[in-house]
């Protein structure tokens, strides 16, 4: 049976470095980001509305079912960016047990790296931000926390550090 990861996080906390870093140990990558920004360009909207509108009009596992239909099966996997139970209880239907890594940063840090990141749907204010927070929330992505099998704090570590917690969590 395949094996297959999924990355929770706070938007910045560091999920998909994480889950790049699983992918260089021979997991194939999937975001879920990247499903809802596929959505947002064929329905000419902002990620941030396709994200809202997919989930309140098919429901909290419609981005899941969107991503399971390209994802190769029986092969090792990383899925990036789970935002709830829902999902994750999605992916274990289609694909078996997942294995949770919730990874955390402080606010502070999470801002600062979403500043320095420069996609299109980052926030540009600290209230944006907070937002943001306020809405990645209300997807259930607290709820994953408890959900964990392993939290990853992201804190001041450099990138070998990073790489060599990983390695261990794997």
């Amino acid at each position: 049976m395949a094996k297959i990861f999924a990355v929770a996080g706070l938007p910045g906390s560091g999920k998909t470095t994480v889950a790049k870093l699983i992918e260089r140990r021979g997991y194939a990558y999937y975001s879920l980001g990247d499903v809802v920004r596929m959505e947002a360009q064929r329905a000419a909207t902002a990620p941030d509305r396709a994200a809202v509108v997919l989930r309140i009009e098919e429901g909290r596992r419609a981005i899941v079912r969107r991503l399971v239909d390209i994802m190769k099966r029986g092969t090792n996997a990383v899925v990036d960016g789970v935002r709830g139970i829902e999902e994750v209880e999605a992916l274990e239907e289609h694909l078996g047990p997942v294995t949770l890594i919730y990874v955390v940063a402080s606010r502070e840090t999470r801002f600062r790296r979403l500043a320095g990141r420069g996609r299109s749907d980052d926030p540009s204010t600290y209230s944006q931000f907070l937002m943001r927070d306020i809405r990645e929330l209300k997807f259930g992505l607290a709820d994953l926390l408890a959900r964990a099998d392993y939290i990853l704090v992201n804190e001041g570590k450099d990138i070998e550090a990073l790489e060599a917690e990983v390695a261990r969590l794997l």
